[in-house]
């Protein structure tokens, strides 16, 4: 979690991005383009510097948000009727992409939640629906009863409580020293402002979430979300035991 970025991590960046430039006008195209040895030197230079100092450089936390329309929305006049993407820097992307790994190696080793799908390595929706499946066949053989409950969070990434999942992160999963730093700087003080048909908004501050479109994002939201299984098998079981009192 402290360890100096090294020169492997950099070179493993490059050849990844979108070619979307960001708000610092810099496109994937222009770094991967240029003489590698002097890339590679300089984001080597310049990323261990941030981390060195705990910090996520401010340029590096803006987002331009794109409106999307939903698909099969009967009234578009809703603001819930549309999604929004952030693009944002591609240095401080690929930056994301180190500290994302990183982060991933240490959820496989506290071994993290065998049944979470999304946003993970060599994990996928199409596992996550045979096991589903799996599980209503042998339930349907066996002469049971099989359920299943969706959720679907609206705004899911923009309702994070950042004070709370950083708590989170640092109690359940151990993240300390400049991983942490890291990421608090990460969540801290970015600035947003949207992009519709050509035309931009002005600059705000972003309170909450973990903002889709970004790398760290997805997995700060899965790490956010971790207990809610437990929590709602003990929630099942106390209300079963309730029924069981109550006849």
């Amino acid at each position: 979690m402290n360890s100096a970025i090294s020169e492997h991590e950099v070179e493993l960046t490059f050849g990844t991005g979108s070619e979307s430039p960001g708000p610092d006008h810099i496109s994937a195209s222009l770094i991967d383009k240029a003489d590698r040895v002097h890339m590679r030197n300089c984001l080597l230079f310049v990323w261990n510097q941030a981390w060195s100092h705990g910090q996520f450089f401010q340029e590096w936390k803006r987002e331009l948000r794109v409106v999307i329309p939903k698909p099969g929305k009967d009234d578009y006049h809703d603001c819930g009727a549309y999604r929004t993407i952030s693009i944002t820097s591609c240095l401080g992307k690929r930056f994301e992409r180190i500290t994302s790994k990183r982060l991933i190696a240490i959820l496989a080793e506290v071994h993290f939640d065998p049944l979470q799908f999304a946003y993970l390595k060599n994990r996928s929706t199409t596992q996550a629906l045979l096991i589903v499946t799996e599980k209503v066949k042998q339930g349907l053989i066996a002469g049971k009863k099989a359920g299943a409950v969706f959720f679907d969070f609206t705004d899911a990434f923009g309702r994070v409580d950042r004070k709370c999942l950083l708590y989170k992160i640092a109690k359940d999963f151990g993240i300390t020293g400049k991983l942490f730093l890291h990421i608090a700087s990460f969540l801290s003080e970015r600035l947003a402002r949207v992009k519709v048909n050509g035309h931009l908004g002005e600059w705000i501050e972003s309170m909450f979430g973990t903002s889709a479109g970004t790398n760290l994002g997805p997995l700060l939201f899965i790490m956010y979300l971790h207990d809610i299984p437990g929590f709602s098998q003990s929630l099942l079981m106390t209300l079963s035991l309730l029924q069981l009192m109550m006849i």
